[in-house]
């Protein structure tokens, strides 16, 4: 059998789409089996991935796939990848109508039903996490049982997590009944799937923890995960030291908060400490829980890029999406980042419920009075899944009905005012960003 995962990449396309890999490793340590035996063993060439830029058209990546000749095909489906995958799942159908289409990721998994309901292409949506339910997925479309009338491998129904077609209509089936442990799924980079000597890889993430601490509104990172499950640190030592002896550029912490066990992050920048060789790192934390040995470790270790995610300064704002908020902790992570010299984007939100234009202005003071590197303000997502999104009607916010569902108005901020948010965001970018003005403005 014949499996091609596939993503289709932002920008210059040199990042490593972990969740193909993880899927490949899984199905490599894990076989697909049935209720009479195992399947035939899957070999390493008979499970390809393949990546693709934004730039590139629909129909080169169609034919690009159709040309591997697949019988399964798996796409990693994304806000900014979304509306390309679904073209590109229609134009392969085209060019073979028997290969298997199936969907996964935080932008699929949420509008499952919607998407099988309205994309005849899409065979399959995974719902959750995706290691064991593709392997399940593979060993239903293997087994040789024949297929529905719909195309879709007979078995399905017996796979926890997946929504699918029996007879024209759509099915779910109940989710996955507990978590995947984390130390179950391989790691990419020590089984040797990823070669970190291509001169493509310039940015290596790494996964640390699955998960979120947080149930914030606005966002789908916690994937509704009941709780936070974190990868083995004697592996977590081991993904780095082979990582770092390669010196990329810069090393990903993609978890959704690295600080948030602040005791565990510290293990771990000091872990990167001693196996780094001249790489930086890119963390996203919270500054309230900053203090001068976790700052004094992130200069050592060269976090170059630090995103720190504040959205409102507004309390109401904050109650309302579930976001909470120190105001005089974080103005000394901020002080402590600014004594020694790191590099950080502090992030805000536009369009959040109750907040008006007025205070986002008010935030903006108030963050440039701490003398910050750079501010930002992103267009609010009401993306899939969210509760933010479930509650839009609520607080009055409109938002695209397509990726990547920008809001724009609300309740408290009109259509002219998200508006002028977006010339906002241009004069930060030239004036304040660009470090023209900054010694005249502190002097």
């Amino acid at each position: 059998m014949n499996i091609l995962l596939s993503s289709i990449c932002l920008e210059t396309g040199t990042d490593i789409q972990l969740a193909l890999y993880y899927l490949k490793g899984y199905l490599l340590k894990h076989p697909p089996s049935r209720a009479s035996g195992r399947l035939p063993a899957l070999r390493s060439c008979d499970i390809s991935i393949c990546t693709f830029t934004e730039d590139i058209s629909v129909s080169s990546i169609a034919r690009h796939i159709a040309r591997q000749k697949p019988h399964i095909v798996g796409f990693s489906c994304y806000v900014w990848n979304i509306e390309k995958t679904l073209f590109v799942c229609r134009s392969l159908k085209e060019l073979d109508a028997d290969i298997l289409i199936v969907l996964g990721g935080p932008e699929a998994a949420p509008r499952a039903e919607d998407i099988l309901n309205t994309e005849p292409a899409v065979d399959i949506v995974v719902r959750g996490e995706g290691e064991r339910v593709f392997r399940d997925c593979v060993a239903a479309a293997a087994s040789g049982r024949g297929l529905c009338r719909t195309g879709s491998p007979r078995g399905l129904s017996r796979i926890p997590g997946i929504s699918w077609r029996q007879d024209g209509r759509v099915r779910s089936n109940p989710a996955q009944r507990q978590d995947l442990n984390p130390a179950a799924v391989p790691s990419p980079y020590l089984s040797g799937l990823i070669d970190l000597d291509s001169k493509d890889i310039v940015d290596v993430p790494l996964e640390t923890v699955r998960g979120c601490a947080c149930r914030c509104a606005y966002c789908y990172y916690h994937k509704n995960f009941p709780r936070v499950r974190f990868f083995p640190l004697r592996r977590v030592e081991k993904e780095l030291a082979l990582i770092l002896f390669h010196r990329p550029r810069e090393v990903y912490l993609m978890d959704a908060t690295f600080n948030a066990y602040p005791a565990r992050a510290k293990k771990i920048l000091r872990l990167f400490l001693r196996h780094n060789r001249g790489s930086n790192l890119h963390v996203e934390l919270k500054a309230e829980l900053l203090d001068e040995e976790m700052v004094s470790l992130l200069a050592a270790a060269r976090a170059n890029n630090i995103e720190i995610g504040i959205q409102s300064t507004n309390i109401r704002t904050l109650r309302a999406v579930g976001r909470p908020f120190n105001k005089e902790r974080f103005r000394q992570g901020i002080r402590l980042l600014n004594t020694y010299g790191l590099l950080y984007e502090i992030q805000l939100i536009d369009a959040l419920p109750y907040q008006k234009y007025d205070d986002l202005k008010r935030s903006l003071d108030w963050l440039y009075s701490l003398e910050p590197v750079k501010v930002v303000i992103f267009p609010l997502s009401l993306l899939p899944g969210t509760t933010l999104r479930r509650d839009a009607g609520e607080y009055g916010i409109a938002y695209g009905k397509k990726a990547p569902y920008h809001a724009y108005q609300s309740n408290a901020m009109s259509l002219t005012e998200v508006a002028r948010v977006e010339r906002l965001r241009f004069a930060m970018e030239r004036l304040y960003d660009s470090r023209v003005f900054q010694k005249t403005l502190y002097a």
